[in-house]
């Protein structure tokens, strides 16, 4: 960096007298003024040079101050940095709560679709390590959430993983949850008014969001 600097320095200050040469053989400077130019310019010159090491200059009695400007600009970025990570693992341990009330009949457990919206705005400033650990933790709540919700339209599914304790694997859920006992067990009490089709499609799509949740579970797992 300090290379760079010093090379654009001195084509600053080189042009400048070339640009002052110019301009005294044109007849627009006086020599006076030429002397100026060209001491202008290196003095600009120098402090590019010294960019990363000037600490303040005076232009007509007005102080600059680079280096702590620089220096406070960092503080106060890394600090919005801190902050913006912070209120994202607030938002995660709020996207893991149940609304209240009663849940929907959809094949999908309702928190799910805030949570992605949440996670691709993690993923966008590029927080997804600093809060692997609570991704994780979020992810598996999700992930059993999502279980109980196929439990409605499967009863397999509720009576082998009422208490889960490591999540299955997908492909062990979807030959549970959508063997013909189940759907039928299902339609039989009424679900989907008692279309197996319909349940069974339900059911599919379930599974579905199910793999995306225990996907990235296992991805943000393997990092532990």
């Amino acid at each position: 960096m300090r290379i760079i600097l010093s090379v654009l320095g001195l084509i600053l200050f080189l042009s400048s007298v070339a640009m002052g040469f110019y301009l005294l053989d044109d007849g627009a400077l006086s020599g006076s003024e030429f002397v100026s130019l060209i001491v202008a310019f290196a003095i600009i010159g120098l402090i590019i040079s010294f960019a990363s090491e000037v600490q303040e200059f005076s232009v007509a009695g007005n102080i600059v101050k680079l280096k702590q400007v620089k220096r406070d600009a960092e503080r106060s970025m890394s600090e919005l940095e801190s902050a913006r990570t912070e209120t994202f693992r607030f938002l995660l341990s709020l996207a893991e709560r149940h609304a209240g009330g009663f849940a929907g009949d959809g094949p999908v457990d309702e928190r799910i679709p805030d949570f992605w919206a949440l996670y691709y705005q993690i993923e966008k400033f590029g927080c997804k390590e600093d809060l692997a650990d609570d991704l994780l933790r979020v992810l598996e709540t999700l992930a059993k959430g999502q279980i109980n919700t196929i439990g409605y339209l499967s009863d397999q599914v509720l009576a082998e993983y009422r208490r889960v304790g490591s999540l299955p694997p997908p492909s062990e859920l979807v030959s549970v949850a959508l063997s013909e006992e189940s759907i039928g067990q299902a339609a039989t009490r009424g679900v989907c008014s008692g279309n197996a089709d319909k349940v069974r499609g339900l059911v599919a799509e379930g599974l579905q969001e199910y793999r995306k949740i225990y996907d990235l579970y296992q991805h943000y797992r393997s990092k532990i």
